[in-house]
Parts: C-alpha cells; structure tokens; sequence
C-alpha cells in the first residue's frame, strides 16, 4: 500500500513537537486547514472526535497508534468504502528532529483513489509541517 506525504526537519526536539502535535487545541494555529477539533477522551488512542475544516468540512476520525513523543495515525472515511489513514511520526538523528506526515488510503477501492487522491491529499503536508516546526522551535514549553 503507497504512503504519500513528506517530513521536515526542526531544531526544536522531539518533546516540544509532541507537546504541540498532541494539543489539538493548537491545530487550528499552525494547520492551515484545520479550525478547529472536537475531541472526547484526550490524545489516547481509541478516542474520536470532528476536525472542522477552514472550507466548512467536519471530517469524523479515530486516533490510533498513538505512541508519545514518536507518533500516532489518525483515521477517516470521507468516500464510501474508503479509509484515509494519517501517518504521523517523530523522529531524531544527528541533533536534529523530523517531522513527518503520510496518507495511506485503504479499502475496496484504496488501491484506484489512493493513486489518484493520496498526492492531492499530501499536497499541503509540508506547509503544515513546517508550520508545526516552526511552533515547536519558537514554544516556551
């Protein structure tokens, strides 16, 4: 199954990303897409809620994976028997922090629209990216 997204790479460590990645409060800040989030049940995975998007959108998800300071995923179905599945991942090497983002699209028919909409779906993943390292380098956390 095809990942499409990208990664950037920060100053700020892993800790001070996790602390704003995981604070969905925050999204809306550095996410140009993002307004806002209704979550129930705090950044654990299992626990659901609404992203709402700047163009009117409210996208139901599920969090998954989620494991603290290194990543979490996740997951939505915005086409019949579709899931979008985001990837999101921290890592460190070298003194240096990445800050990375993928879009799996699963299901019946994962493998048709994940080619054709998984490079239009991660067509922003840097920006906000860089936004999210940005906050990080300049947090007080």
């Amino acid at each position: 199954m095809a990942e499409y997204g990208t990664s950037v790479e920060t100053t700020a460590s892993p800790d001070k990303v996790w602390k704003i990645w995981s604070d969905m409060s925050t999204w809306g800040e550095w996410n140009p897409n993002v307004s806002t989030m209704d979550w129930q049940g705090g950044f654990q995975s299992g626990t659901t809620g609404v992203m709402n998007t700047r163009a009117g959108q409210h996208h139901k998800m599920k969090l998954l994976d989620v494991m603290p300071g290194r990543g979490f995923a996740l997951e939505t179905s915005v086409v019949p028997l579709t899931t979008f599945r985001f990837n999101c991942r921290i890592g460190s090497a070298g003194g240096k922090t990445t800050v990375g983002q993928w879009v799996e699209v699963k299901g019946p028919l994962g493998p048709v629209l994940g080619g054709m909409m998984g490079p239009q779906v991660s067509k922003e993943f840097g920006t906000l990216l860089t936004n999210l390292a940005k906050q990080a380098e300049s947090s007080q956390l």
